[in-house]
């Protein structure tokens, strides 16, 4: 055999070798752990350790879907292919695979982030025994294939107690609730009752659940029809009223703050009635 021959049949045989090589990051049985960090009736919290790589977390918000996240310790680079991958377990016979998501890897340490169908399938494959992962190939040092594994060792002792705390969701998220809006009629500084319940009321709810609201800003406008000065006072008269409302539904007046645009931000642009009704409005707006 020549050299040129020899050399390139080494250089292949190095670079199928690469290739061939796979790193699993995997908990070991006895140090398999699944942890419920969080707890409460705004997010539930499922975290497990993988050894090596980081960590996994299922969470669900309120109001949200379940999601699932990795975590890793080295920062991958951004914008590799990844498999989330359904694996049978070995102790079930014939070992199968299949793909249940396509991503790409963020570039941070919250690698890669599953908020589809596919994080709910994952878990429920977790109960059934099977073992999700990610598998992608890293080619920052070399060509390796890389697999992180879910355990499903102690995953049953958690189940339930994540699944309560699913259970006891509140029904809204906090930006489905961050800005409402009270319409106004025609020169009218009160709004309707029906009209008040429509505009807060889920605000109103929400804001006995969620502690961390650190603001509630209060803002008056007002169609451009009238003199700048009139409108002025004309939406100073409406978030006021507002303001009082939520006073009086039992909102922390340390959390209010006011203000009055009059006619200066209108929601839409226009001079129909359609637009002026729009822009005829107090915001409140929840802040964290």
């Amino acid at each position: 055999m020549n050299k040129f021959l020899l050399t390139l049949l080494t250089l292949l045989w190095s670079v199928t070798s690469m290739a061939s090589t796979e790193r699993v990051y995997m908990s070991p049985m006895e140090a398999s752990s699944w942890t419920l960090t969080s707890d409460s009736i705004l997010r539930c919290e499922l975290e497990h350790s993988i050894p090596g790589f980081g960590k996994a977390v299922f969470y669900r918000e309120s109001g949200r879907v379940l999601g699932l996240k990795f975590i890793s310790d080295y920062r991958y680079k951004k914008d590799m292919e990844v498999a989330f991958r359904s694996i049978s377990a070995s102790w079930k016979g014939v070992q199968t695979v299949a793909d249940l998501a396509k991503l790409k890897s963020t570039g941070s340490h919250s690698m890669v982030s599953i908020n589809s169908n596919a994080a709910s399938y994952a878990y429920f494959e977790l109960r059934q025994g099977y073992q999700p992962s990610l598998y992608f190939i890293n080619d920052e040092f070399g060509t390796q294939a890389v697999s992180v594994i879910l355990s499903t060792v102690n995953f049953s002792a958690v189940d339930t107690p994540f699944s309560d705390c699913v259970a006891r969701l509140y029904p809204d998220h906090f930006d489905d609730v961050k800005l409402a809006r009270v319409q106004f009629d025609f020169d009218d500084e009160f709004p309707l009752p029906a009209e008040e319940e429509r505009a807060l009321g889920r605000m109103l709810s929400y804001l006995k659940v969620d502690n961390s609201i650190q603001s509630i800003l209060v803002s008056g406008h007002a169609d451009y029809k009238g003199t700048r000065c009139y409108n002025d006072t004309l939406s100073a008269r409406r978030a006021w009223y507002v303001y009082d409302y939520l006073m009086q539904s039992g909102v922390d007046s340390r959390k209010l703050r006011i203000e009055f645009k009059g006619e200066s931000s209108p929601l839409v642009q226009g001079k129909d009635d359609k637009s002026r009704a729009k822009n005829r409005r107090v915001e409140v707006r929840l802040q964290k």
